[in-house]
């Protein structure tokens, strides 16, 4: 790899909405398999995180991306934030999910949302949260997941986070093996109330 690799923001750029395809697929593809199945499909997943990047407010907002570059080429990047910002976040894209959904497909929502309480740990105020990370596919298999990792500790630690949580499918075999081999560790398993869904809860203290 020639290119030099290199980290800029949504605010590196003069029209931050610009970068949305840029980041989409693969934040799409972190967020799998939960949000297709608590969305009710791929279709109206997609178009909710479409709708979620724009807004300032949300989980994946396009501002919280830093975006792994290779050259001039978007080799991947990450979303991260701090557990007392990822509570409002999270309200914020539900709200932004609801308002896609008609009256029967809001009643599926809520069942999901139901059915996923236990599905998650719940993450500190004082933890930094890696969100999504994510490298597009002409750049895998070069060791950019770990290129990304580092430089969430080190922004992270810079504004005084020294705990680091993050969720990770437990079907995910690579991603577990991958955040292991970074020093996280399984703290919490659950399950959705229907059996589809598995996800590890790992936490990190440096």
């Amino acid at each position: 790899m020639s290119d030099p690799l290199s980290f800029r923001t949504a605010s590196d750029f003069t029209d931050p909405e610009t970068l949305i395809p840029h980041a989409l697929p693969w934040v799409l593809e972190a967020m799998q398999p939960y949000f297709d199945w608590l969305c009710g499909g791929a279709d109206i997943a997609r178009r909710a995180v479409e709708a979620c990047m724009r807004q300032k407010s949300s989980e994946v907002s396009i501002h919280r991306v830093d975006f792994l570059m290779c050259g001039s080429e978007f080799a991947g990047g990450l979303i991260a934030l701090s557990g007392s910002e990822l509570k409002e976040a999270r309200k914020s894209d539900t709200e932004t999910l609801w308002a896609l959904l008609d009256a029967p497909a809001r009643a599926g929502l809520i069942e999901r949302l139901s059915q996923s309480a236990k599905l998650f740990a719940p993450v500190a105020e004082d933890e930094h949260y890696g969100s999504k990370l994510g490298v597009t596919p002409p750049f895998r298999g070069r060791g950019l997941s770990e290129v990304i990792v580092k430089w969430h500790f080190e922004q992270a630690e810079a504004r005084g986070f020294k705990k680091f949580r993050t969720d990770v499918s437990a079907d995910n075999k690579s991603a577990v093996r991958h955040y292991r081999a970074a020093g996280y560790e399984i703290m919490y398993t659950g399950q959705s109330a229907d059996g589809r869904l598995r996800y590890h809860g790992m936490t990190l203290e440096r």
